[in-house]
């Protein structure tokens, strides 16, 4: 198959109380983008609207972390469908060369897929956030009667020189790169070979329970309940199949764990010198690339367990 999907482009956390989040990720050392509110079309071809929902992004060099959450329930919102399910990680977007050829690649495959969508919002620009600009997104979602698992979708920025500002990429965390997506499922190699065509990525059983697409620097990893268990103990679950954590890659790991420790928030060490932290009802894993070593090999070497 020919990739589709060239790497993570950003994973996002939807939340109950938006202010409490934004404190939540910021005592886990992310600088967050000023909150921006939503506008964007309900459907494909209807005019762009005010939604009831809003955002706060910790942008990194490769990929982000969207914070989303409601701000006035009688505005639409597809955070709504999400927040009614589950709070915790929900949409997981991948970056492709462009959101039309993905949407017709898929087409041609039979991959059931939404028409494009544009949306839009204002946030702040400059040093000292003291300007406002558009920022534009054109989206291509999976269709979601389909695919269940988590809001899919293909992400192509229309503005990135807004998104990926100088000032909002230097996180008190070192933090520098999404690496990695975990999702539970029952059926990991199942799940697995259904998103295969949707991404254009061949998986792989990487261990008992254990199924991995891998792109270019970073990779989604499928795991059986009993193999998340292995990594996570005692780990609340939301409703399966779902997004249960994600990967972050730091500078410097010693100074991760001090930033969140100081910021009194526990520490569990995982496999392979990496950190994890609960948060937002997911699992957040911290690790620090060796000397030498590429993004996409580091990424294998995560591990969570307690």
């Amino acid at each position: 198959m020919t990739p589709l999907a060239l790497d993570i482009d950003h994973i996002g956390i939807a939340v109950r109380n938006l202010d409490a989040g934004e404190k939540e990720l910021q005592s886990l050392g992310f600088r967050l983008t000023q909150r921006s509110h939503h506008r964007g079309s309900r459907l494909p071809g209807m005019p762009i609207e005010e939604w009831g929902s809003a955002n706060h992004c910790a942008m990194l060099e490769q990929g982000y972390i969207e914070l989303v959450g409601l701000t006035d329930p009688e505005k639409f919102s597809s955070v709504k469908s999400m927040l009614e399910s589950y709070q915790g990680t929900h949409i997981v977007a991948f970056k492709p060369r462009s959101a039309r050829e993905a949407h017709d690649a898929l087409r041609s495959r039979g991959v059931p897929v939404d028409d494009i969508r544009d949306l839009e919002r204002m946030a702040a620009y400059g040093a000292s956030g003291e300007e406002r600009k558009r920022v534009a997104f054109r989206n291509m979602y999976l269709t979601r009667t389909v695919f269940t698992e988590a809001r899919f979708q293909y992400t192509e920025h229309l503005t990135p020189e807004v998104m990926w500002q100088p000032g909002l990429l230097d996180h008190p965390n070192g933090a520098i790169a999404v690496t990695q997506l975990f999702l539970c499922s029952a059926q990991s190699g199942a799940t697995a070979g259904k998103l295969a065509p949707a991404l254009g990525i061949e998986p792989s059983g990487i261990a008992d329970g254990e199924d991995e697409l891998r792109l270019a620097n970073s990779r989604l990893t499928v795991m059986t309940p009993t193999a998340w268990a292995r990594r996570v103990p005692r780990s609340p679950l939301p409703p399966l199949p779902a997004p249960v954590g994600l990967a972050v890659r730091v500078k410097s790991l010693s100074r991760t764990r001090s930033v969140i420790s100081g910021n009194g928030v526990q520490v569990h060490d995982g496999e392979c010198g990496s950190i994890w932290v609960e948060t937002c009802n997911t699992i957040l894993c911290f690790s620090q690339s060796p000397k030498g070593q590429d993004d996409s090999a580091a990424s294998r070497d995560i591990g969570l367990a307690s």
